[in-house]
């Protein structure tokens, strides 16, 4: 059942509205004469569209999607007009049917939260204002403004390079995908007026907008384009964060001291240097003292403008104070709607009900949230954080493609993402311990699965082997494999240590040590290398080595087997039985 079968679905509904409407017109021409009957029926027909239409537009506005948030150039658009068209398209559709699972998730979540929050007594919510308190003065005593800097976010980017190369392109809408079919990885702002965004559905944006020109995805003109404007970006601070081909942060702390100069006058010289540097693409900057209220100011004054934050406490706040928490990244349609729903719709909020937050979320969220609220946080580079002083944390590659359940497609999709994870570990010289990989079904479940490697390793067959494995782990309990996305991940560098190193870790004692294995070469004792794990052992130990892998993965296949069974005990629905004749019921049943 596919979403074009739910679109026809629906049309042969309309069609059957317009014959209903077609009768009563017949009524109407058969009691000539008897104007009040016919006025009768053509009150009772305005009623019943009425009707339908009020009873649609709630959930048509209630169903979140980030279909229908706004980007920048979106700002004027009719949201109820994009509500209504996003929902018409996907209502019945996996896609929809998974959205609503997600929402009822999270509504259980909200009134467990409410539930709790109620059954604290009000020693144990004074306690909760009193901890709060404190936790804000001591972040506050973390409060630095000394820290410059600047986020650069080219506009509309993909479009923008399109319409370089074709300016006729400028005066049309313009979705970069390869059509109706495809997701839109941008719009341009003409297109914006219209709701369309990017990452929605191709056949969707053409509903919003008729007229909707597509225009495939040219990557290298990206890539050139995006080179070009980190040239400019380099000369203010060779160590920039590139954020993506069309984003940058930028830490001008040393460079507005050593130039004696302020973050106004460099926003101004790189939106000039990339316009210049790129033939005539624009950027827009914003700037603070940390990253994050960098990013956000970044937003403001779109397209080809800039904003800069006052770097004192009294500018932050003040910002702050009336800005919605979905502007903030990091915070998504889930978690604004239940800040929605404890009364949270502005970081403002967030400050004020801190106590509410401490009590009902968990610490690391509450500290999040209250160093939204504060503007504090993200101030360093992250390589002078403990969370990034580790290094690059995984290497991953994922594909979507059209829903299917062909093991030899799987596999080879699967072998094919596998080692080009393998290939890239080796080419940035890293050694994983952990393999994982993630699937999502065609009803858009996701599945994620890891394995620990008994080593690390960027062995190429080893990495293939426990994606696949993994993934077959998944199929070989009966499980529905219709997929539409596999990945493969490789974590656990060399450089992370996750035990402390005195802390025993169970392979050392299942696996043979390094000593064994030395005595081994040394004495001239045959040895053997794993297919899986890519260590070696003393021959003698090879089928116990195997048992361990057959343990763990029998270890997994049980818990992949209960993950299903929780799975289909969480998404049974009682049965109705289809009205005879009505092939409809047999796919949709009224709720």
């Amino acid at each position: 059942w596919t979403e074009r079968d739910a679109l026809d679905w629906r049309d042969d509904d309309d069609d059957a509205s317009e014959d209903e409407g077609a009768s009563a017109r017949g009524a109407d021409y058969e009691f000539d004469g008897c104007d009040a009957m016919a006025t009768k029926m053509n009150d009772d027909d305005a009623r019943r569209d009425a009707s339908a239409d009020a009873t649609r537009a709630p959930a048509a506005l209630s169903y979140g999607s980030v279909f229908t948030h706004a980007k920048a150039g979106m700002e004027n658009v009719d949201r109820e007009r994009v509500a209504r068209v996003v929902y018409d398209a996907t209502v019945g559709t996996p896609h929809h049917e998974n959205e609503t699972r997600k929402e009822r998730a999270t509504s259980k979540r909200i009134a467990a939260m409410k539930a709790k929050g109620q059954g604290l007594t009000k020693t144990e919510w004074e306690t909760f204002g009193r901890r709060a308190d404190e936790r804000a003065r001591a972040m506050e005593r973390t409060r630095s403004g000394a820290r410059k800097w600047l986020v650069v976010d080219m506009d509309g980017f993909y479009a923008a390079c399109e319409e370089l190369y074709d300016p006729a392109l400028k005066s049309v809408p313009v979705g970069v995908a390869a059509g109706p079919s495809s997701v839109l990885t941008t719009a341009n702002y003409v297109a914006r007026k219209y709701g369309v965004r990017a990452a929605m559905p191709g056949f969707i944006a053409k509903k919003l907008c008729p007229d909707l020109v597509f225009v495939k995805p040219d990557f290298k003109k990206y890539v050139k384009a995006s080179n070009e404007s980190r040239g400019v970006f380099a000369q203010y601070n060779p160590d920039y964060i590139a954020g993506s081909l069309d984003e940058a942060y930028i830490e001008v702390t040393e460079y507005c001291e050593k130039h004696d100069t302020t973050m106004e006058a460099i926003a101004e010289e790189i939106r000039s240097k990339v316009k210049e540097a790129t033939g005539g693409l624009t950027c827009s900057v914003g700037g603070g003292c940390s990253r994050r209220l960098a990013k956000v100011c970044s937003d403001f004054n779109k397209p080809n403008g800039q904003y800069i934050l006052g770097t004192t406490r009294d500018d932050i706040l003040k910002f702050l104070r009336d800005l919605p928490v979905r502007k903030m990244y990091g915070i998504g349609k889930t978690l604004e709607r239940i800040l929605n729903e404890f009364d949270i719709k502005t970081c403002g909020d967030l400050l004020a009900k801190r106590a509410t937050m401490l009590a009902l979320f968990t610490p690391k969220a509450f500290d999040f949230l209250l160093g939204i609220a504060l503007g504090i946080g993200t101030e360093c580079h992250p390589r002078e954080t403990p969370e990034g002083s580790g290094g690059r944390k995984g290497v991953s590659k994922s594909e979507t493609f059209k829903a299917t359940a062909d093991k030899a497609y799987l596999d080879a999709k699967m072998t094919e993402l596998a080692t080009e994870v393998a290939l890239e570990c080796q080419r940035l010289n890293l050694k994983g311990r952990m393999v994982a990989v993630k699937l999502k079904r065609s009803t858009f479940d996701v599945i994620q699965r890891q394995t620990t490697l008994a080593g690390p390793t960027n062995d190429v067959k080893t990495i293939v082997n426990s994606a696949l494995r993994l993934m077959r782990n998944e199929n070989s309990i009966g499980a529905n494999m219709t997929l539409r996305l596999v990945g493969a991940r490789v974590s656990q560098f060399d450089h992370e240590e996750d035990v402390p190193e005195d802390q025993k870790r169970i392979d050392n004692f299942l696996l043979s040590p390094k000593t064994a294995l030395t005595q081994a070469v040394a004495s001239g004792e045959e040895t053997w290398t794993c297919d899986e794990c890519a260590r070696t052992f003393p021959l003698k130990q090879q089928t116990e080595h195997l048992d361990w892998h057959v343990a763990r993965r029998l270890q997994s296949m049980d818990d992949a087997e209960q993950s299903r069974a929780r799975f289909a005990a969480s998404h049974k629905v009682p049965s109705k039985k289809p009205r005879q004749g009505d092939l409809r019921s047999m796919f949709f049943t009224k709720k």
